[in-house]
């Protein structure tokens, strides 16, 4: 189900310079400002921690291409009133590795979701595109926004630290069902070498549930996906033929997880831990998208994205071929 490994997936080496913020372009703002879109601005209207209607998720995606040539598209996510039964939903409940079960408790909301653009910041070639407002709707659940993956982050960043060979073997994985008594005993040898406490356990098996309900929400943003297939290295056709098709495998490079210092103008409320995660997209065994995450505190403002304030995407092949999205506003 959420079989997690310390994968492969490894960490762009231009991070540090993919993280310098590129601020919305002139255009971008006046539609922005007209459209009554928030640009900039990390502030809790609540403290509680589930999202109500008009909480809101301002992201702005930068495309990066060959000649320093950028184009850039605005994402603002607002909550709605959530059209779902308000019959209490059973909490969802995972066991990990070890045998250990955890109940998580559901909190549906909705997102409406509006996305801007293309915009670029100067006269292309072809001239400048036309800007499209978009709009898509996603169900989402902020309970399981608010279990965020920092602090699973920061108990694989311990772990690795410790330097114990069972870091490489343990597995992080979750499942609906308990494993074999072997996989329970294998593991549970290894989490006392690693000496992973319960809160850790906890709050790696969160992981799950965070990071599936980021990315139904992410997944449904429009023209996103064509925005990622302009990054993208695609197989070769006798690749497709051989495998029959387009085989994808995504991996996490957890071995990989670090904190990261971000520049002041990604204004991250209270100074908050950020750590790195990265993430990888293979087709037919070659590698397609290498990203990196950006993970941070899930609580208000940041509640609507679960501490996901960023993530970078670049096509493997190609280093001057990249997206960014940043979170720039939360309310």
């Amino acid at each position: 189900m959420a079989a997690a490994c310390l994968g492969n997936a490894e960490p762009s080496t231009n991070l540090l310079s993919r993280l310098e913020p590129v601020p919305p372009f002139p255009e971008l703002q006046k539609a922005a400002k007209t459209m009554h879109i928030p640009l900039d601005g990390m502030k809790p209207l609540t403290n509680a921690p589930v999202l109500v209607p008009g909480n809101s998720i301002t992201a702005l995606i930068t495309l990066h291409q060959k000649g320093n040539r950028l184009t850039q598209w605005l994402v603002y996510f607002e909550v709605v009133a959530s059209t779902n039964s308000t019959k209490p939903e059973k909490p969802l409940v995972l066991y990990n590795s070890m045998g250990d079960k955890f109940e998580f408790t559901r909190s549906p909301a909705a997102f409406s979701i509006r996305s801007i653009g293309p915009y670029v910041d100067s006269d292309s070639f072809w001239g400048n595109p036309v800007a499209k407002d978009k709009r898509a709707n996603a169900a989402i659940d902020g309970a399981f926004l608010s279990l965020g993956l920092d602090k699973g982050a920061a108990a694989i960043y311990r772990v690795r630290q410790d330097k114990q060979d069972g870091a490489t073997n343990f597995d992080f994985g979750v499942e609906p069902k308990p494993p074999p008594a072997a996989k329970i005993a294998h593991n549970r040898k290894l989490a006392t070498e690693l000496k992973i406490t319960p809160e850790e356990e906890r709050a790696l098996a969160a992981w799950f549930p965070a990071m599936n309900s980021y990315f139904t929400s992410v997944g449904n943003t429009p023209n996103l996906q064509g925005i990622l297939m302009k990054v993208m290295s695609f197989p070769s056709l006798w690749s497709i033929v051989k495998h029959g098709g387009v085989n994808a495998e995504i991996g996490f490079g957890l071995s990989k997880v670090h904190p990261v210092t971000l520049p002041a103008q990604w204004n991250i409320p209270g100074g908050a831990a950020v750590y790195s995660l990265p993430m990888s997209i293979d087709l037919n065994g070659q590698p397609a998208i290498n990203s990196t995450l950006l993970i941070t505190n899930p609580h208000p403002p940041l509640l609507g994205c679960g501490g996901i304030i960023g993530f970078i995407a670049e096509n493997p092949n190609d280093s001057q071929n990249y997206m960014t999205l940043r979170v720039i506003s939360a309310q």
